[in-house]
């Protein structure tokens, strides 16, 4: 049996039975990340003596009763934008990383606390930037779902999801500031989860956004998720996949997802019709603003507080960086300070205004991306439709889950997100438990 291919429900239960041990576990992470990344580039460092004494640590403690928890000896990755003790934090720059950091970043300690153990950085859009999942300045991490055609893997956390997809680690770690927990989610066929702001602390993280940047898991399962956030939050996630039937579930009007690709759109309407044979009732919402405009208000606000944060890099042009991703965070030097204030209450009766809207409402089901895996040679830089249906989770301030809908064994997944009101994390994986249970599976293409 290849450990690295299974969820982490499985790996918990075998390690509780004392089947594996977690440094088989570690090993067998680490000959699939030999055998793959070579090609694949999700990992930017490794932790392979830390992990392996982590290991060998966490089975004797097993073995002596001292069991931190479900997680307790399972590795996980981390994107490369939060400190680890003794590394650099990259942030998926050559320019960034001003030396070791000196301790972990607070969530970094809690997955610690749980017993997870670190085995790597994943590469990741430089500055967490972008939602192609390009890196012009390190290196672009592949789709693994596709062998014969380079993908993209989404962004901007792409190295987690690769690592995820292609069973070289059963959990990893990413941000989500305007989509980029739940794209790469999307396009790689697995689970991604954009928590509420402020449920994971981001001390220790390299800011993009500060209104905006959450920390969120990328697994192969809902379960899987739920148990890493209860990890990344030091409590206990609860599933209910009953929560489905209960819940008052809206699905996004057509006119306003826009164009989508065909295999979007036949994803999203099967969905439709596997929810409504299981007899839920769906309605059909209308945000306040149409999406594109939700995607310009978000950015205009990212963009002044990654300029404020990143302008001695990206106005000093020796400096060996993205050209693409310079140019996003340049966009923030038009933006005045007053600018930015009048973004921010404006944000804040949008807020007010979806509120209103959505009342009545659970949560609202739309799709996570509005295309599959693009061939990365059709990249345009210039554009940004990957973030177009994901802006508003973090805009309105909600939580958000994408699923992977797998039409047939060889094609590509389509993502599958359900939003619901932040703080509600626990009830929205609950809902997403269940609409999983009744989704169709397949065989990723490269197995």
């Amino acid at each position: 049996m290849k450990l690295s291919t299974q969820t982490l429900t499985s790996l918990s239960a075998l390690l509780d039975g004392g089947e594996i041990t977690a440094r088989g576990l570690i090993e067998d992470c680490l000959a699939s990340i030999r055998d793959q990344d070579g090609h694949l580039g999700a990992f930017v460092t490794l932790f392979e003596k830390e992990a392996r004494d982590a290991a060998d640590q966490a089975d004797r403690d097993r073995n002596a009763g001292r069991r931190r928890g479900p997680l307790h000896g399972i590795p996980v990755a981390v994107k490369d934008l939060a400190d680890i003790e003794g590394s650099p934090t990259g942030f998926g720059s050559r320019a960034y990383a001003k030396g070791l950091a000196e301790k972990d970043a607070e969530f970094v300690s809690k997955l610690r606390h749980s017993g997870l153990i670190l085995l790597g950085k994943t590469h990741q859009v430089e500055f967490a930037f972008g939602s192609w999942g390009t890196n012009h300045a390190l290196g672009t991490p592949l789709n693994p779902l596709d062998r014969k055609v380079p993908r993209i893997a989404g962004g901007s956390s792409s190295g987690s999801a690769v690592a995820v997809a292609a069973d070289m680690v059963p959990l990893a770690i990413g941000s989500d500031t305007g989509g980029s927990v739940r794209i790469p989610a999307s396009l790689c066929g697995i689970v991604g989860l954009k928590t509420s702001a402020g449920l994971v602390s981001n001390e220790g993280v390299a800011s993009l956004s500060h209104t905006f940047d959450t920390i969120g898991p990328l697994a192969k399962s809902v379960e899987g998720a739920a148990l890493a956030l209860g990890a990344l939050t030091d409590t206990s996630v609860v599933l209910d996949s009953s929560a489905l039937f209960g819940a008052k579930i809206a699905v996004l009007d057509e006119a306003q997802l826009g164009l989508l690709d065909s295999a979007v759109a036949e994803g999203l309407s099967n969905t439709v019709k596997i929810l409504e044979s299981a007899g839920i009732k769906l309605s059909t919402f209308r945000f306040p603003l149409e999406p594109t405009e939700i995607q310009r208000r978000n950015g205009g606000i990212m963009a002044y507080e990654a300029y404020a944060n990143l302008r001695y890099l990206v106005d000093d042009e020796d400096q060996p960086l993205d050209p693409y991703v310079r140019q996003r965070v340049k966009q923030g030097a038009a933006i005045s300070a007053a600018e930015y204030e009048e973004l921010l209450a404006e944000r804040y009766r949008d807020m007010a205004k979806f509120s209103a809207a959505f009342e009545g409402f659970d949560c609202l089901l739309l799709p996570s991306t509005p295309q599959t895996a693009t061939p990365v040679s059709e990249v345009d830089e210039n554009k940004i439709p990957m973030s177009r249906l994901t802006r508003a989770g973090n805009y309105y301030g909600l939580c958000g889950l994408s699923l992977p809908y797998w039409q047939q064994v060889e094609s590509l997944p389509v993502g599958i997100q359900i939003l619901m009101r932040g703080g509600g994390d626990a009830r929205l994986l609950s809902v997403g438990l269940g609409i999983e249970s009744l989704l169709p599976r397949a065989s990723p293409l490269f197995r």
